[in-house]
């Protein structure tokens, strides 16, 4: 199978799963997945090695522009408008999913720690696209969903960098067997760098922008400054994600016509983000679910309580409602693009375990998928907040 046919079956395929998973109301994360299942290796085998060979470089890119737009939720007008309240249960989420599913993978799976380190942190991701589409959906109005909302909007932004340096201390912990202190310093010392080159490179845009007139030329402009983030923090091993979200932070920041950046790159990049779920779905290894089962089953069972667990535990202490502390971490409970991508990253850095983790991840993510949604449409139920159903 040639580059070019294989390329074309992805994109009118991924065609039709839309339209049918539109029809259906299945998710289309789940059904771009589940076509790429069909059409790779272990079945069908209609994807060409070299594309397959590329998904490292479709990943990164797709990445990139996710964590880019996730930039522009990190402003100080923003954290002035959310308060303390959505910034204590985001913190309180991450931190109860990450370590409830840590420690009950690494005891009950008998897996590496630093492999439960991992997927623990990946757990903390939620799908800030499904529980804002649910939300208009039911056309959910009040507290409680401004509040879910706000959540979302920054809690993969907390995710990536815990995951940036979580990737770090478990490299260091299986390529020197646990050195300890190193492996935190070492985290640090890219946590630092992730930071200083998105702000670098998000003042220079800021600047370069103003010379720009055209909109072809802006369009070139930005997506250059994007990649070439990527490619340094590639190079020197910082984490993609946390630089570009840095980027994006920057420019949200520092220039008052920012939302033209962001505009920009929504204007092509659903293009990247087909691929990145349809080579996904290639990626899943079949034979090794069975025995992945315990893992992914463990996973599934852990990171919705220790989301629930941590949002109830945030929102007690700013003294928040009832229903806010009993509901929102359900609200919080759908899974997709941004845990898979941190799968994928994992792949390429972690090879001696990246078929447990990618596996796991887009079995779970799956799940999570089509269940997720529901969860968080019943958080709003009890929340009393949905007024109609379109």
């Amino acid at each position: 199978m040639n580059t070019l046919l294989s390329a074309g079956i992805i994109f009118l395929g991924a065609l039709v799963m839309m339209k049918l998973s539109s029809r259906f109301r299945i998710p289309s994360v789940t059904a771009y997945i589940v076509f790429g299942l069909i059409i790779g290796p272990h079945i069908a085998n209609l994807i060409s090695s070299d594309i397959i060979n590329a998904s490292g470089l479709i990943s990164n890119l797709a990445l990139s522009f996710i964590a880019f737009s996730l930039g522009r939720s990190f402003t100080i007008t923003q954290f002035q408008k959310i308060g303390m309240m959505v910034i204590s249960i985001s913190l309180g989420k991450v931190a109860g999913s990450l370590i409830l599913v840590t420690v009950a993978l690494w005891l009950m799976t008998g897996i590496p720690f630093a492999v439960a380190l991992i997927l623990g942190a990946i757990s903390t991701a939620t799908a800030p696209a499904v529980v804002v589409m649910v939300t208009r959906d039911y056309r959910a109005r009040g507290p409680f969903t401004d509040t879910l909302l706000g959540v979302v909007a920054i809690d993969d932004a907390w995710c990536i960098i815990l995951f940036a340096f979580c990737l770090a201390i478990a490299k260091g912990m299986i390529g020197t067997n646990g050195s300890g202190t190193k492996d935190i310093v070492w985290a640090f010392i890219e946590l630092i760098g992730s930071l200083g080159l998105g702000i670098i490179l998000g003042y220079l845009l800021s600047r370069f922008s103003r010379y720009i007139k055209s909109a072809s030329e802006f369009l070139i402009l930005t997506v250059g400054f994007i990649i070439i983030n990527s490619g340094i923090a590639i190079l020197f091993h910082f984490s993609v994600l946390l630089t570009n979200m840095v980027l994006g932070a920057t420019l949200a920041n520092l220039d008052r016509a920012s939302d033209k950046f962001f505009e920009t790159i929504h204007s092509f990049d659903y293009i990247f983000y087909l691929l990145f779920f349809v080579l996904a779905g290639a990626h899943l290894d079949i034979p090794r679910l069975l025995s992945l089962s315990l893992i992914g089953l463990i996973y599934i069972l852990t990171r919705l309580p220790g989301g629930m667990i941590g949002s109830y535990l945030g929102a007690f202490v700013v003294k928040a409602d009832s229903k806010i502390r009993r509901y929102l971490g359900l609200g919080l409970a759908p899974q997709a693009g941004v845990a898979l991508g941190l799968a994928l990253i994992a792949y390429n850095e972690i090879p001696q375990y990246s078929r447990i983790i990618l596996t796991t991840i887009i079995v779970t993510t799956i799940v999570y998928e089509l269940f997720g949604p529901i969860l968080t449409r019943i958080a709003l139920e009890k929340a009393g907040e949905i007024t109609s159903v379109d």
